[in-house]
């Protein structure tokens, strides 16, 4: 199968990307203002958070993409690394799944989503990084089910981030699908740093180089991700 090439980021984005700046600072227990209000879910950054968190924002269209197709992404691409690497070759490199999901993962027909935990590989600016990703249901994560529904949105996924396999917990993710006419549009925020206590790894890490880099892989993963995904579930998921 041939898919096509990787996207260049519009330079529209780059442009936003070149300095901190220009979004809304967000905090993670105001993370439902994203549902409820137009005027965060067009913000493209990266900002400094009053207690040292990074925010970083991202938005990307999916007008052929469906919640069904996102939804059957997340419980397919994750059982096999060859998978992992068609999202975005060069940058990711293998993914595994937690054993207690094993169940989950291996069920002949895709199941309803419950909790699940990915071991990604990945690279992120200029590192290759094993993360843990714990992901969880939008009401287990804080988001509001009546907001979701009021406000056009079909799915979020979201969870808790760490490198080295979680060793070190650090950040928290959300990618939000929401309704755009006919399609849907992906609104994507990290808390770079919400679960991370550690001063000296806090100090390392916490950058406007390192969130930058999460903006940029961000935008191409996501892009990426809405020319493949229409032409992989037809073939693998009908």
């Amino acid at each position: 199968m041939e898919l096509p090439p990787l996207p260049v980021m519009p330079l529209t984005i780059e442009k936003k990307l070149l300095a901190p700046g220009g979004i809304t600072p967000t905090a993670f227990e105001q993370k439902n203002d994203v549902l409820k209000d137009p005027s965060l879910q067009t913000e493209v950054g990266y900002t400094k958070l009053p207690n040292g968190d990074w925010l970083v924002a991202m938005t990307c269209p999916m007008p052929q993409v469906t919640p069904e197709m996102v939804d059957w992404w997340f419980w397919w691409h994750a059982q096999k690394s060859e998978r992992y690497r068609l999202w975005f070759p060069g940058e990711h490199y293998a993914v595994s799944y937690a054993k207690k999901d094993r169940p989950y993962f291996t069920a002949p027909a895709q199941p309803p989503f419950r909790a699940n935990t990915h071991f990604p590989v990945e690279k992120i600016g200029a590192l290759v990084l094993p993360l843990r990703i714990d992901f969880q249901s939008p009401e287990d994560f804080g988001f509001s089910r009546q907001a979701m529904d009021e406000n056009g949105i079909a799915r979020i996924v979201c969870g808790h981030v760490g490198a080295m396999y979680g060793l070190v917990r650090h950040t928290e993710m959300a990618h939000i699908l929401k309704q755009d006419g006919d399609g849907y549009v992906l609104i994507s925020r990290f808390w770079l740093g919400k679960t991370l206590k550690n001063p000296v790894i806090r100090k390392a890490m916490l950058t406007a180089k390192t969130a930058k880099g999460m903006a940029e892989h961000c935008c191409l993963e996501y892009r990426r991700l809405a020319q493949i995904l229409p032409v992989l579930y037809e073939q693998y998921a009908t």
